[in-house]
């Protein structure tokens, strides 16, 4: 096949992938919200009611194509290697849980771990094909780096790094650190620094303060993507 039918195939297989992600997204969205409710109300809350948490036809198509065709564009980038495996699953779950941060401020906590469990099974087969087993100590100690970080900073002030943010650090420290630490300081920063720039904008435009909550992990996603896709 040639370059350009192998490119449009992988787009449309990613896609579909991307769409069929976006049910068991809002399931564990709903189930998290329902958890996160039912903390501070007696009151009994049904998931399949709370009607916020219907992904309508625009959003479900924008969640699968971006699920999709952002993975297969660094694919093509990069070129096909089994070291390509590890970042491109961890950026297709930080697409998904990204949209549950952006919509509700949440991170599903089964999502997060399902994925830290995908990725690092990926890593360790790679490493078992490749024997480079190197790279997985690496990537697990940028993982842990990555969560001793951010778990000092939710103890310093819970407000400054929420707990969800703490989970995801594995993965998201994991992924990146697969492909170089480098990576992980980079897609860190620039978190950081787009978190900075809409804080900024949002109160310019007088939509929030200095004490609202952004969500971090959506931010964690666009630096990640941002990485990616500059490294490959």
């Amino acid at each position: 096949m040639t370059p350009v039918v192998t490119l449009l195939l992988g787009a449309t297989l990613g896609v579909a992938t991307g769409s069929l992600l976006v049910p068991v997204t809002r399931r564990e969205l709903a189930a998290a919200v329902h958890r996160s409710t039912s903390l501070t109300t007696d009151a009994p809350v049904s998931i399949e009611s709370d009607d916020p948490l219907r992904v309508t036809p625009w959003h479900w198509l924008a969640l699968g194509a971006v699920s999709g065709l952002l993975p297969v564009y660094v694919l093509h980038r990069a070129g096909w290697s089994p070291n390509t495996l590890p970042p491109l699953l961890l950026l297709i779950g930080l697409i998904q849980l990204a949209y549950c941060d952006l919509t509700r401020r949440l991170l599903p906590k089964t999502l997060v771990y399902a994925l830290t469990l995908v990725v690092f099974a990926s890593g360790a087969m790679v490493a078992a094909y490749t024997n480079e087993w190197h790279r997985l100590l690496i990537a697990v100690l940028g993982a842990l780096a990555a969560f001793t970080l951010f778990f000092a900073i939710n103890l310093i002030n819970p407000r400054w790094m929420a707990f969800g943010d703490v989970r995801l650090s594995l993965v998201f420290g994991l992924g990146l650190a697969w492909v170089s630490p480098i990576a992980l300081i980079q897609a860190f920063l620039y978190a950081n620094i787009l978190a900075l720039v809409a804080g900024v904008a949002l109160m310019a435009l007088h939509r929030a303060d200095r004490r609202s909550a952004l969500p971090f992990g959506l931010f964690l996603a666009m630096g990640a993507a941002l990485v990616l896709v500059l490294w490959s």
